[in-house]
């Protein structure tokens, strides 16, 4: 199960340090995870990237937490949310 970090001061432009991050995990579906992997094999784009500029996005912009929301994502879909 891979763990996230999430940075805790989005607006601070210094470099991150231990105590700007907290740790944390979640369950990705792992078949959107491998396809993920594929997708940015061979780049320096990770997961951490895409989830931080993410919870940025989502906190920042109506539009894209309007979109995040509804989203369905067939693979999750038969889960109880």
């Amino acid at each position: 199960m891979p763990y996230i970090c999430i940075y805790t001061n989005m607006s601070d432009t210094t470099l991150p340090t231990p105590q700007t991050k907290v740790l944390t995990s979640a369950k990705v579906d792992k078949q959107i995870y491998e396809q993920f992997k594929a997708n940015t094999a061979g780049t320096h784009f990770h997961l951490q990237d895409l989830l931080n500029r993410s919870l940025y996005l989502f906190n920042t912009d109506e539009n894209f937490r309007a979109t995040i929301k509804a989203t369905v994502v067939p693979v999750l879909s038969s889960e109880v949310k």
